[in-house]
């Protein structure tokens, strides 16, 4: 199947499953979206599974062209982070706010998906490594990793979904997670340990 027809079907059946959410969108929901018959359909997507999984990689494989373009116009560490969670997570964040389908989109427990969620989430992950790596000095000496810190900013971002009460709060929480890990790095460049503080002095003695 040629690309672009494969990727006309995908958006096909991101807007019907955005309508009317996954376990509701029917195969003939999505043939009648993209102008096929659903025999046509079949022979293009063997099921509604496996649509939902090419949706999902069509939608990370945008989410992350997004974020290395933009990325080089951010300029601290602390930027870089936050802009790729702009990206990933708060932008979902709206979406689902939006439309109760989109929340089924993004949180359903589909097993069938899982290898697809699992390395969008292992890109991700990379990136913010990578981001870490190239913004500390002595990288290598980080404890915990970097590798580490960028699977507790994801853990972290996913948990704040749940508990945030809109967009403002759900971006205030990823600031403040990006400050925490930031905070008491040694920067590319900087010192790698922070300044000793001064000796006190000794008293001297009293003489007669």
């Amino acid at each position: 199947m040629a690309d672009d027809r494969r990727q006309q079907i995908l958006k096909a059946a991101l807007d019907v499953f955005m309508r009317y959410g996954y376990r509701r969108a029917t195969m003939d929901d999505i043939a009648r979206e993209v102008g096929k018959s659903r025999p046509a359909l079949y022979l293009s997507f063997p099921s509604k599974e496996a649509l939902l999984i090419g949706v999902v990689e069509m939608g990370h494989d945008a989410m992350f062209r997004a974020i290395e373009a933009g990325l080089p116009g951010q300029g601290s560490l602390s930027a870089r982070l936050e802009y790729v969670f702009e990206l990933w997570s708060v932008r979902s964040f709206e979406q689902i706010a939006r439309s109760p389908a989109a929340s089924e989109l993004m949180n359903g427990n589909y097993a069938f998906a899982s290898d697809v969620f699992e390395r969008g989430a292992k890109r991700l992950e990379a990136i913010l490594s990578g981001i870490i790596r190239a913004g500390v000095a002595a990288p290598a000496a980080l404890h915990p990793s970097a590798e580490v810190r960028a699977r507790i900013m994801i853990a972290a971002a996913h948990g704040f979904k749940t508990v945030a009460k809109d967009t403002q709060e759900m971006r205030a929480f990823l600031h403040d997670l990006v400050r925490m890990t930031v905070a008491g790095l040694p920067a590319e460049g900087g010192p790698s340990r922070p300044p000793r503080p001064p000796r006190p002095r000794k008293a001297r003695r009293a003489t007669n």
